[in-house]
């Protein structure tokens, strides 16, 4: 079917007038509804620039064809705003964004690319940000045809699940398509003030030789205009091949996956930063009971500093029960950095629990040294959350009940980390294994493990939703000291007591990778026979989930793991990037032993 054909058909289906708007007519061949809803979300990335020079209403923009720029797209314009304050330090941590105006790419080179101005709220400057809104964009697709109405949903659906895009109801493109005899420029006009959508897809399908036909043609509402004529052929061999594989359209770039060499000891938690400021990446580890602080170079591992602490099972003396009572190892249950204190080097916050005791230690680095600046009796985790940054909480610890009142907020002030504000929790959360996250909907909503291993959403204090499969972490387990009769139980005994046991869940975290305004909820899974622990598992995956509104699905996942993530962090560097930073343990066989590396992974 030669070019001829499609736009004599073209013309019948939409009306002369608007055929094609003085575009010309894009030819591609695709083979599945997949390939063509990939096309269409390719019109619609997530790309910014910058205005480097300005001639009437004509800009010049740092974006180009490499960046997937095509005349006819259009961009909104923004500048920095006002400042926004860390809520404890005061510091600068971003700014406001106001609104500049629209406007419309009318060339695209190899280093840059025009556009003329459509819409100005304000006048244009040099340096002004050029970008494709990072929000939903609300879609409508159009049918022309009667033809394959299985594909038209198909398209809807693909096009849905990639997060990119609000597809507007068939019934209600039906209801408004009923009376319509015109079908030209006014009609996507009426539709985008009707049901305010951004653009519309009038897609016409036709039989080809045991294949069909897709004309897609891509409208902007705001004045009508043409953006693109995109042809696919599919293949009706299969129900699978029309519909294609579901890949989201956001599905982050994994670039060669990045291994470090073994560990010289057996690490459990870690963190990362630029601890002592020199503008290199630190990595911080637990073994359990101390810290190591190393620098992964070209030549491998180089350590840094290594926490000094008390031998274990030191003779403390007779207790009045004639039985002699000895220290226990110290117990770490959970490490964090950010930096509280707002000096510009994060804080390492260790929790632990050492004779029975819970308490939190902060290292820093200070006056050529990392140095324990700070005691805080219970516990201590970083949050983050939505709009407000990292903060620092905090709860009391009671040996029966383990977790004691609510956790508070915890700020830098007079020289200490002292207690603020209570922050409740719901009922069944903990002061571990939760994040907020800002998913679309009104307010952030809270994001928890619970005691199996399933995640919960909680809004307003209430569980909204529940996910079908677990997302087994590496727990840590710590026992309660026993009292009374059971203080003088051997701890073997004492381990064997359920009720004295509880479970700090792994983590979970909330982050905006693709910068369109929601957060993706980023977990590992192990998989194995968890009930064996972590010798039971046999490798391991890290997912990331999205919120569709009603439950949280797959977008994306970093599969084949060879052992089990026993923690994980995320980094932001300034590459525009994410960085997945994984622990790993490696099981060994006969003749080797486990070996533990920190895999990493960038995505975009």
């Amino acid at each position: 079917m030669n070019k001829t054909i499609i736009a004599f058909l073209l013309v019948l289906s939409f009306g002369a007038s608007s055929v094609f708007a003085e575009k010309p007519l894009g030819v591609d061949e695709f083979n599945s509804v997949d390939e063509l809803a990939g096309a269409i979300a390719a019109y619609f990335p997530k790309i910014q620039g910058v205005i480097t020079a300005i001639q009437n209403d004509k800009l010049t923009l740092t974006l180009s064809k490499k960046d997937g720029v095509t005349p006819g797209m259009e961009l909104s314009l923004w500048r920095d705003g006002k400042e926004i304050l860390h809520p404890q330090t005061g510091m600068v941590i971003g700014h406001m964004e106001d609104e500049v105006g629209m406007v419309e790419v009318v060339a695209a080179g190899d280093t840059s690319s025009t556009a003329v101005v459509k819409t100005k709220l304000r006048q244009p400057q040099p340096g002004d940000k050029a970008r494709i809104t990072p929000k939903k964009i609300s879609l409508a697709i159009v049918p022309l045809t009667s033809e394959r109405p299985e594909v038209v949903q198909g398209l809807s659906e693909r096009l849905n699940e990639y997060g990119r895009f609000t597809v507007l109801d068939k019934e209600k493109v039906a209801g408004f398509l009923k009376d319509k005899k015109q079908r030209d420029n006014s009609m996507i006009k009426e539709m985008g003030r009707q049901f305010s959508v951004d653009a519309v897809v009038a897609l016409s399908i036709y039989p080809a030789e045991g294949k069909f036909l897709a004309v897609a043609r891509i409208f902007y509402t705001q004045d009508a205009g043409l953006l693109d004529t995109i042809i696919a052929t599919v293949d009706l061999k299969s129900k699978r091949e029309v519909l294609g594989e579901i890949k989201p359209f956001f599905i982050p770039v994994q670039e060669e996956k990045s291994v470090t060499p073994e560990l010289p000891f057996d690490a459990r938690y870690f963190t990362a930063a630029d601890f002592d400021g020199d503008g290199k990446l630190e990595y911080a580890f637990s073994d359990g009971s101390k810290l190591h602080i190393y620098r992964h170079e070209p030549t491998g591992w180089r350590e840094v500093w290594t926490e000094t602490v008390p031998p274990a099972s030191v003779s403390t003396g007779t207790g009045n029960t004639g039985v002699t009572v000895t220290r226990e190892s110290i117990r770490h249950i959970n490490i964090d950095s950010a930096d509280i204190n707002g000096n510009g080097k994060p804080e390492i916050f260790v929790t632990a629990m050492l004779n029975g005791k819970v308490f939190s230690y902060v290292i820093e680095f200070q006056d050529g040294a990392f140095r324990r600046i700070a005691d805080v009796p219970g516990f201590l985790r970083v949050m983050t959350y939505p709009g407000k940054g990292m903060s620092l909480l905090g709860q009391d610890y009671d040996p029966k009940t383990f977790y004691s009142g609510q956790p508070k907020l915890y700020s830098w002030q007079d020289g200490k980390y002292a207690p603020g504000a209570e922050f409740p929790l719901p009922k069944g959360v903990e002061l571990y294994g939760f994040t907020f996250a800002s998913l679309g909907e009104d307010q952030p909503l809270l994001v928890a493990f619970d005691d199996d291993d399933y995640l919960q959403i909680y809004s307003k204090g209430a569980v909204i939703w529940k996910s079908a499969e677990k997302y087994a972490a590496a727990i840590t387990y710590v026992y309660k000291p026993p009292t009374g009769v059971g203080g003088v139980l051997a701890k073997d005994a004492i381990q064997n007591d359920k009720s004295l046991r509880v479970r700090i869940p792994g983590r979970v975290v909330a982050v905006d990778i693709n910068g369109d305004g929601r957060d993706e909820i980023i977990v590992p899974k192990n998989i194995g026979d968890t009930f064996l622990g972590i010798a039971g598992i046999k490798g391991a995956e890290v997912e990331s989930l999205s919120w569709t509104g009603a439950r949280l699905e797959q977008r994306w996942n970093i599969k084949d793991i060879p052992g089990a993530v026993l923690d994980f962090q995320l980094l932001r560097p300034d590459t525009g990037r994410t960085q997945i930073l994984t622990l790993v343990r490696t099981k060994g066989n006969l003749f080797t032993k486990d070996r533990q590396q920190v895999m990493s992974y960038s995505m975009k």
